[in-house]
């Protein structure tokens, strides 16, 4: 059993004694006793409002991903899809609509912990730009991020196995390798090499960038010997032939210090810029950027139809929570992720699958006009 199954194994039986704990204790209360369904309830409202609570005091002393905000969403988790549904299934006999809610949230909470999470699925974009002549063929670039492996797992080796058949030239990864937990990081650390190994080795290589999950440390554990190119508020540019070159910049986690990345409108020559964080994109407009490649937002791990994510720890509006956006003057293009939050987050996914994306850089295309530059949310 890996460390992280372990921390969650504690979470869990935690979350149990607390709920039941609750449960004594409202049921102390006569009219509550005498209502069932009333009593699971006012059960689940005050775990909501402790974990709520919980989070928006943790934010306010500091505005981090904090260790104890994941705790919070972990024992809200647990909790809302386990063991408040178990106590209604229990209290409520006869009560045929409420039992069929909590067997709905029971059922909800399996498939975000078993089914979304391993339902891996591929996208294709089709790019053109017009420094490329139209008759050069497409470079196939598989653009991935935020593996975030807290141990060896089957969908880590599928994503592998199909990045491999998509015969990448080029495959770009926009950070977040592991995900803890951080007290003993060796399986997710032997993992996320694994994976990087599986990979092989595409015509131009494998181009990495750091994200904010693992320290800089760790993250040289988990690069050492292997054959990437580790970019750090530097460059790397290609001759494809066909008079096109492909410029890639590779940013640090903390940001983008644009001071650092040349302007430079060529003949030939497109600009990709890959960061972690989609928010760099403000101060890429007006560089000569051509595309930026980002990930972090894990889709937000949880998206709501008509709405989206609830939830991604970005400014970027909620539609660049993921896939192929104009923004500004440049195009963007957001990974949601092969893996998700690990360490003391519960590890699921619900309506938003992870994602390969392969993007095939043509030529041909027309001048890009400039769009309005998005407002921060």
């Amino acid at each position: 059993m890996t460390p992280y199954l372990k921390l969650q194994l504690v979470y869990v039986l935690i979350t149990a004694l607390v709920v039941f704990a609750l449960d004594f204790a409202v049921g102390r209360a006569p009219r509550l006793a005498r209502r069932p369904c009333l009593r699971v309830l006012v059960v689940a409202a005050l775990i909501a409002v402790g974990v709520v609570a919980w989070i928006v005091a943790v934010k306010y002393v500091d505005d981090t991903h904090s260790t104890y905000q994941f705790i919070a969403i972990a024992f809200g988790f647990y909790a809302g899809v386990l063991f408040v549904p178990l106590l209604g299934l229990v209290r409520a006999k006869g009560e045929r609509w409420f039992a069929a809610a909590c067997v709905a949230a029971l059922a909800l909470g399996q498939y975000a912990l078993w089914i979304e999470p391993n339902r891996l699925v591929e996208s294709r974009y089709a790019l053109t730009f017009s420094q490329w002549p139209a008759d050069a063929p497409p470079l196939r670039l598989v653009h991935i991020s935020d593996l975030q492996t807290v141990g060896e797992c089957a969908r880590e080796r599928e994503a592998a196995s199909r990045i491999v058949a998509l015969e990448p030239d080029l495959i770009v990864i926009t950070g977040d390798y592991i995900a803890g937990p951080f007290s003993d990081p060796t399986p997710a650390i032997d993992a996320a090499r694994k994976f990087l190994i599986a990979l092989g080795k595409p015509r131009l290589g494998i181009v990495c960038v750091a994200g904010h999950s693992e320290s800089e440390a760790l993250r040289a554990r988990v690069f050492e010997g292997l054959d990437v190119r580790y970019l750090r508020d530097e460059e790397l540019e290609f001759e494809l032939g066909n008079g096109r070159r492909l410029r890639i910049f590779g940013a640090r986690t903390q940001g983008l210090d644009v001071s650092k990345l040349a302007r430079r409108a060529e003949p030939g020559l497109v600009t990709l810029v890959a960061t972690h964080e989609p928010d760099v994109s403000w101060d890429l407009d007006g560089k000569h950027v051509d595309l930026h490649l980002a990930g972090h937002t894990h889709g937000g791990q949880i998206a709501l139809p008509w709405f989206g994510p609830p939830l991604m720890l970005s400014t970027v509006p909620r539609r660049f929570a993921r896939g192929l956006h104009t923004f500004g003057d440049h195009l963007i293009h957001v990974n949601p992720g092969i893996g998700m939050e690990g360490d003391n987050a519960p590890r699921m996914r619900i309506n938003c699958p992870p994602e390969i994306d392969l993007l095939l850089l043509g030529g041909g295309g027309v001048v890009r006009a400039s769009e309005p530059v998005p407002e921060r949310s």
